[in-house]
């Protein structure tokens, strides 16, 4: 079975701390069993050198020095001895045990000895010498240095075999701890690790798992740790239960909210359907009169908006035209439009003129209209017979004449207000000549107030360049360079507001 990741990181610390323990024990007990076995040696070694030499000073005196070898001999059969030698009192070798010859190593040591005043004293030398190893020299004096010095070398090898076995023995105990702590720290950490494992991999199961369902499967794998565990895991698991009861619910809330925003989305294509319906919409409109020429272009900044013209004969000879404008965007704005093209068409009449439409247009809808929405009309009637224009403004922009001798101007504004705001409001009429070849061009301020990114309108004077530029143009010509050169003006920015506009050509 593949190791946890949590076991690892904690394998690997346990060995990290079990190394450092091994390595310190094994550094303490080698220096404490170094202090004590040479202190034990060197004690041992002296009360041997000092019990040859208290035993020695007769047969010294005597130069018996085949009895001192015997008794010498026997020494090394003492665990510890490797060697026994005796000097005079003129550092003359008398006997000793080494086989064949004296190594150089004591021959230092005795002259270092007649070079310096310890004759009276126990005096320790740490030696290697060769054939032999590492050895503790001890020398003991003879009647207090007179009669010799006896020298009794003790085996550091012994020390350094008991101390590797003291710590082989201390490793071992360190091992074995060492395996048990790890089966410990198994079945801790895998009784740990394991249910993590299973949350962890029941979290990752989550992306793909189908919320809309109303089964309990996702459930099944973490509902014993809530139920059993008494800990952080039951805590954990017992959270991810509430998460998924809150994200079932929300891709429930979710759920219904898609389909009632396509549900939407699709009456709103309905309606901007029916909104474009109301609009005249196919061009030209008037294909057998060759004294008149009519194009329009309409873009909603939403599905649906307030923005509208249009245009229709009362008799052989007269063309009702307007364009107007209903503050706001979207549905309500769209109801509105509906609502004032209605009443427009409705009181558009042989008898009546531009003013007394606007005049009762604006009358019903302040009757009608509690949303405190209001709309902007140019509305005119062109008589073809004689050129002849007369139109109110009822607080919208005014259109521009293009002239047929390349003269561009502003239609003059008839001083009105909107509709929807004062019913008791009375508006005006103006009268202005169209040329042959004159155009009339209309549009909404989704034009003029068109916004770049860094928020830069577009603005009269841009439109007016572009106009100017297209003077002799047709209406289809016309509109379509004015629209293309607000959205590259715009550059891909968000519509602002709803565009409209409107051309006609007067032949």
């Amino acid at each position: 079975m593949r190791l946890s990741r949590l076991f690892t990181k904690a394998l690997i610390i346990i060995v990290i701390l079990f190394g450092l323990i091994a390595l310190t024990s094994s550094i303490l007990l080698g220096w404490n069993l170094y202090k004590s076995l040479t202190e034990e040696y060197e004690s041992k070694g002296t009360a041997i050198a000092q019990s040859i030499a208290d035993s020695s000073v007769e047969i010294l005196l005597n130069r018996d020095a085949s009895t001192i070898q015997a008794m010498v001999d026997q020494y090394l059969k003492i665990k510890g001895v490797s060697y026994v030698f005796v000097l005079d009192g003129e550092d003359e070798f008398i006997t000793h045990t080494f086989i064949p010859q004296i190594p150089q190593e004591i021959v230092s040591v005795r002259e270092d000895k007649a070079r310096l005043d310890f004759a009276e004293q126990v005096h320790i030398h740490h030696l290697h010498i060769k054939g032999i190893g590492p050895v503790i020299d001890i020398s003991a004096p003879i009647l207090a240095g007179v009669a010799g010095h006896v020298h009794v070398g003790m085996d550091k090898t012994l020390i350094q075999q008991h101390i590797f076995t003291a710590i082989l023995r201390q490793q071992g105990l360190l091992i074995s701890i060492f395996v048990v702590v790890l089966a410990l720290a198994y079945l801790l950490i895998r009784r740990i690790s394991q249910p993590l494992q299973q949350l962890t991999a029941h979290a990752n199961q989550l992306a793909s798992f189908d919320f809309s369902t109303r089964g309990e499967a996702a459930f099944d794998v973490i509902k014993p740790f809530a139920i059993r565990s008494r800990d952080e895991i039951g805590d954990l698991a017992t959270t991810f239960q509430h998460m998924e009861q809150e994200l079932r619910k929300s891709i429930r809330k979710l759920t219904e909210t898609t389909a009632l925003k396509e549900r939407i989305e699709s009456e709103l294509t309905i309606a901007r359907d029916i909104q474009m319906s109301i609009l005249p919409k196919i061009f030209p409109p008037f294909p057998q009169r060759s004294d008149l020429d009519v194009y329009a272009i309409i873009e909603p900044a939403r599905e649906v908006g307030g923005d509208f013209y249009n245009f229709f004969f009362i008799d052989d000879n007269r063309l009702y035209f307007t364009i107007g404008d209903v503050a706001g965007k979207g549905v309500p704005a769209s109801l509105f439009m509906a609502i004032t093209q209605t009443l427009i068409r409705a009181h558009t009449t042989n008898d009546l003129l531009p003013e007394e439409v606007l005049t009762r247009v604006n009358r019903e809808l302040c009757a009608e209209s509690d949303a405190n929405m209001f709309v902007t009309i140019f509305l005119g009637v062109l008589d073809l017979a004689r050129g002849e224009v007369w139109y109110s403004n009822g607080g919208h922009n005014p259109p521009y004449v293009l002239s047929a001798n390349g003269r561009l101007q502003c239609v003059e504004p008839t001083g009105d207000l909107v509709l929807g705001i004062m019913a008791d409001r009375i508006y005006h009429s103006k009268r202005m000549t169209l040329e042959r070849g004159d155009s009339l061009v209309l549009f909404t301020d989704g034009v003029t107030e068109a916004m770049d990114e860094d928020g830069n309108l577009f603005s009269e004077s841009r439109l007016e360049a572009c106009l100017q530029q297209m003077i002799n143009a047709s209406p289809t010509d016309l509109l379509e360079r004015v629209v293309a050169e607000v959205q590259q003006f715009t550059k891909g920015a968000p519509p602002s507001d709803d565009l409209a506009t409107l051309a006609i050509r007067y032949r």
